[in-house]
């Protein structure tokens, strides 16, 4: 007896480990034509990817697929030039759930735009996820940045930790993005949220609260169909025919003396300049609009404007607590404006001739 069931047991066992083994080798196929395919794609809308070694891992729980020195760039004879390269990109899907893609990037990046210096990226974790899924299901995508430095040139690459980086760097962040490709006219067509912290922005820049923001989240979605491909300006007007929009449900900022909670809807005029409406609970605004003054963001005669208003919207605060105040905002004609007191005048979006 004792001996059918040690017979039963090594046979079952047998039987899961030659199972799991197909089951790993379909799914590592799956992983490197699906990856090839998806280079193909990139291909027929203009792009250039190269890669070298690709190396096939993971079991018994994942295939794993490393791609080294993966290179996109973008077709000069379509789009002005752009080339981002990876030292190493893994792919990854659990044999437990198969429709969820893991991807790792690792080592060094770079990325070189038109008339700029090459840019070198690092990070202690350049991770993202996506659903797979078909072109009409929907489908996630999320981002995980862990001290994130991104700096101009610099053979030796970036200075090591936040505080000593030279260019850009963020000390965590989060993204996630949902995709509803069938959605109507009205509806969320995409569902975005961000999430970061300490945020050190290029001091080749002088930025008027800082160079440094100490946090930044938003929520919102992309309201109306996305057009098909096309070229930027009838796809933007396409979209706003259609009645495109975004809506910014939640912006939470604090930057310098500035701490910002804001809602808004925006939009595309005829002229396609952004357009909108939107509400803020601001903190420090008196100190936020003297740097900005300062620093020639704003007028004297437009901060003067906007203290005398918001000292009337504003409420009394308790003693040694900063004032706070909620203020409607508009956004039209490509004027920031509080309350009718114009605040900014936006540059215009020049977009390109078809």
């Amino acid at each position: 007896m004792r001996r059918r069931v040690w017979i039963l047991a090594v046979s079952l066992m047998a039987a899961l480990f030659i199972a799991d083994a197909i089951l790993w080798e379909i799914a590592a196929k799956r992983l490197e034509a699906g990856f090839e395919a998806w280079a193909d794609r990139m291909r027929t809308v203009g792009l250039t990817i190269a890669h070298g070694r690709t190396h096939s891992a993971g079991w018994p729980f994942a295939a794993r697929l490393t791609i080294g020195e993966l290179v996109i760039g973008a077709d000069p004879a379509r789009t002005p030039m752009f080339v981002w390269q990876a030292s190493r990109i893994t792919l990854s899907v659990a044999l437990s759930d198969p429709r969820f893609l893991e991807i790792e990037v690792e080592g060094t990046q770079r990325l070189r735009l038109p008339g700029l210096p090459e840019v070198r990226i690092e990070a202690d974790r350049f991770a993202a996820g996506t659903t797979l899924a078909s072109n009409d299901e929907s489908r996630e995508f999320e981002v995980l940045l862990s001290n994130l430095r991104a700096n101009p040139g610099g053979a030796n690459g970036p200075a090591p930790g936040l505080a000593k980086a030279q260019g850009f760097a963020i000390a965590q962040a989060r993204a996630h993005l949902g995709f509803e490709p069938l959605a109507g006219p009205g509806d969320k067509v995409i569902q975005f949220s961000i999430e970061a912290s300490d945020i050190a922005l290029p001091p080749v820049v002088h930025w008027p609260l800082g160079a440094r923001l100490a946090s930044l989240a938003a929520e919102g979605g992309v309201v109306g169909p996305l057009p098909p491909i096309q070229g930027l300006t009838p796809w933007a007007a396409s979209w706003r025919d259609g009645g495109g929009s975004v809506e910014v449900q939640r912006l939470v900022l604090a930057w310098g003396p500035l701490n910002l909670a804001a809602s808004a809807t925006l939009a595309l005029d005829d002229q396609l300049q952004p357009m909108g409406a939107g509400n803020s609970h601001v903190t420090g605004y008196g100190a936020t609009l003297d740097a900005l003054a300062d620093s020639g963001v704003l007028t004297r005669s437009a901060v003067t404007a906007a203290k005398a208003v918001l000292s009337l919207l504003a409420g009394t605060p308790a003693e040694g607590e900063t004032p706070d105040v909620d203020v409607p905002l508009t956004l039209q004609f490509r004027t920031l404006s509080m309350r009718q007191v114009p605040l900014l005048r936006l540059p215009e979006i020049d977009w390109p001739v078809q």
